[in-house]
C-alpha cells in the first residue's frame, strides 16, 4: 500500500523556485535515502510533505486521504480536523534534536502524547519507557537535555517521534550536528528501525549508510529529481553528474 504520494509539488521562496514539480511515492515498509546537494530543496521537501511549509502547487496524499491538492493554480489543504488525523500518520525527527530543554527525557518524549494526542498518562509513560528500554536510555528517562550527549539526545528525539506510532518516519539529515563516534550511534538505531521495516524517508549525507539501509534512493538537484533507483543501480549509474556527488562525499 501507498503511504504517502507526492504529485507535481512545487515551493518558491522569493520568487525562486526550490521545488520544481516533484513527484515521489512510499510504499509500506519501504527505506528511502534522499541525497544531493546543499540547497537541492531535500529539506524543503521534507518539510512540504509533514506540512511545516505550505506547498504551491502539487497534491499530498497519505495513506489514500488528501492533505492537499491544487484547485485554481494555488494549493488548498483539507479541514483542521482531517489534518489532525493525517499528521498521526508521520514523525518527524530534525538535525538539531529540537528537544525542550526545561523537560525531563520522560517528558519530552509524553508530552505531545498526553496533551495534543488525549493519550492517557499512564499508556504515554508506559510507551516512553519501552522505547527508551529500546534504544538504550532506561537510565536517562529522568535526565535533561544538557546532561546528555548529542548521540544520546538524538535518540531520544527518535523515541520521541517513535511514540507517536507513525506510519512513516522521515529523518531531515539526524546525524549532521554530530561528531563521527555519535552519528555511528544513530546510524545504527536507525538500521534497526529498517529491519523492523519501518517505513522512512531520511535526506543524508552519509553515502555508505545510505547504501546499506535504502530500497531506493532519490538524487536530488536544483529542486528536481535527477535520478532515482536502488543503491546498486545509483552507485553503479553512469549519470556523470551523481557519479562526481558519490564519489566526492564517498571521498573516492
Amino acid at each position: 500500500m501507498k503511504l504517502l504520494e507526492m504529485n507535481h509539488v512545487k515551493k518558491e521562496f522569493d520568487g525562486l523556485g526550490v521545488l520544481k514539480d516533484i513527484s515521489l511515492s512510499v510504499e509500506e515498509g519501504e527505506v528511502i535515502s534522499i541525497i544531493g546537494p546543499s540547497g537541492s530543496g531535500k529539506s524543503t521537501l521534507l518539510r512540504c510533505a509533514t506540512m511545516l511549509e505550505n506547498m504551491d502547487g502539487g497534491e499530498l496524499t497519505y495513506m489514500g486521504e488528501k492533505a492537499a491538492w491544487e484547485t485554481d493554480c494555488k494549493c488548498v489543504y483539507a479541514s483542521k480536523s482531517d489534518l489532525k488525523r493525517i499528521h498521526s500518520y508521520f514523525g518527524l525527527v530534525f538535525q538539531s534534536f529540537n528537544l525542550f530543554p526545561h523537560y525531563s527525557v520522560l517528558k519530552n518524549i509524553t508530552d505531545a502524547l498526553v496533551s495534543v494526542d488525549k493519550i492517557p498518562k499512564k499508556e504515554a509513560v508506559e510507551r516512553a519507557e519501552k522505547l527508551l528500554g529500546q534504544l538504550g536510555l532506561s537510565d536517562k528517562k529522568d535526565a535533561y537535555p544538557y546532561q546528555l550527549s548529542g548521540g544520546q539526545q538524538q535518540r531520544v528525539s527518535i523515541a520521541r517521534a517513535l511514540a507517536k506510532q507513525p506510519k512513516i518516519l522521515f529523518f531531515d539529515e539526524p546525524t549532521s550536528a554530530l561528531d563521527p563516534e555519535l552519528t555511528v550511534e544513530v546510524l545504527k538505531v536507525i538500521k534497526e528501525l529498517a529491519k523492523e521495516h519501518m517505513t522512512m524517508i531520511i535526506v543524508t549525507h552519509e553515502m555508505q549508510f545510505a547504501k546499506e539501509v535504502s530500497d531506493r534512493i532519490i538524487f536530488m538537484e536544483e529542486g528536481i529529481i535527477k535520478a532515482q533507483g536502488t543503491p546498486e543501480e545509483l552507485f553503479g549509474t553512469d549519470n556523470e553528474r551523481v557519479q562526481e556527488f558519490i564519489g566526492h562525499l564517498s571521498g573516492a
